[in-house]
């Protein structure tokens, strides 16, 4: 079967800056953030980011941890810029200096799974989640797409389910075409997106798999040259999901730690803590723009649960399939990275 390319659109270049002060993004005083840092920063979790590739930047160093390379012909490194921007919306970090990710002390496993143009295959995708497999990370974060259902994909994330570890997924740039895979899969957690003045943005895919949104229009985060972006898509709000799941597993480890309790073991744990702390959006209850709404992580880690009429609506997780017979080809089918609209502002730093 022919093994089609899907590319990137561009971008635009709008400005260049030579400031050096650490800058906070909208999103993180959106939410509220840095309140949660006198908690946790997210110490001691790990994230297995499938992408473009591992980040070579200053604001990240050694949070970025060089996982596998799934993509022949080309060595490990990020020369998109997508991966380096969603890795830096998670764990940039607090340095004084240029942008801060959400969880800024955890780790990020960095698996190329996707090329410098921004496309990859099936099987890059079955290799980069194997390898998250065997890497046994905290929390799974994949800001890409494609269109129709892959089983073999499908039971690779069944496969992490069942170990209990998240899989956070970018909804898609399709608007009302609808949510696409591996965000529509039921044990995945899918991520829409909204702007800064609390609107749902226009391209953030809607659906019924829909789960959270999160800020992801005009998101600033590291970049290319260890420059700085400002990028928009739902590739930007499932970082920042996978951010906030990062700080609150932090926070319970630490409970677990000083009084032997922890009620965040399982998936189906995590999103109904999510669920608890979460503010209604649009439609009351859960709806196809917002998911269930807004994560309230301040409130989170007050513990101070929300007012909200949003009932837990665990989906129905089938049991993992026998796996394909060796005779059988995998499809390699499509994988269309989920950043698809990306519009913005992007800045490099001047090194002199």
């Amino acid at each position: 079967m022919k093994n089609e390319q899907v590319n990137l659109p561009d971008f635009a270049v709008d400005e260049v800056y030579s400031t050096l002060s650490q800058s906070m993004d909208w999103s993180l005083k959106y939410s509220n953030i840095p309140e949660t840092w006198k908690t946790t920063k997210g110490e001691g979790i790990t994230i297995a980011v499938i992408d473009t590739g591992l980040p070579d930047h200053p604001d990240i160093g050694d949070n970025a941890v060089e996982g596998k390379n799934c993509i022949t012909n080309e060595d490990i490194y990020d020369y998109n810029g997508h991966q380096t921007h969603c890795v830096g919306i998670i764990s940039a970090k607090d340095n004084q200096q240029g942008f801060v990710g959400v969880a800024p002390n955890s780790k990020c496993i960095c698996i190329k799974a996707l090329g410098k143009n921004g496309s990859g295959s099936s099987l890059s995708i079955i290799g980069a989640l194997d390898y998250a497999i065997k890497m046994k990370p905290d929390i799974v974060s994949m800001s890409l797409g494609f269109p129709t259902s892959n089983p073999v994909i499908h039971n690779k994330i069944k496969t992490l389910y069942s170990m209990n570890i998240p899989v956070v997924c970018a909804a898609g740039n399709s608007g009302k075409a609808g949510v696409n895979y591996p965000a529509a899969f039921p044990e995945t957690i899918a991520v829409g997106a909204f702007d800064k003045f609390g609107n749902i943005a226009g391209f953030s895919s809607r659906g019924s798999e829909v789960d959270w949104a999160a800020p992801g229009a005009n998101i600033i985060s590291t970049y290319l040259n260890k420059g700085y972006a400002s990028l928009s898509g739902t590739s930007m709000a499932c970082p920042f999901i996978a951010g906030i799941i990062a700080l609150m597993l932090a926070k319970h480890n630490k409970q677990e730690q000083e009084t032997g309790k922890n009620d965040c073991k399982t998936v189906a744990d995590i999103r109904h803590h999510l669920i608890k702390y979460t503010n209604d959006k649009g439609t009351v209850g859960k709806d196809e723009d917002w998911g269930y709404g807004v994560i309230d992580i301040e409130s989170m880690f007050k513990e101070e649960q929300v007012d909200s009429p949003i009932e837990a609506d665990e989906p129905e997780i089938q049991p993992i399939a026998p796996p394909e017979p060796k005779k059988k080809k995998i499809s390699k089918s499509l994988i269309a990275f989920g950043g698809g609209i990306i519009v913005a502002i992007i800045s490099y730093f001047l090194n002199k």
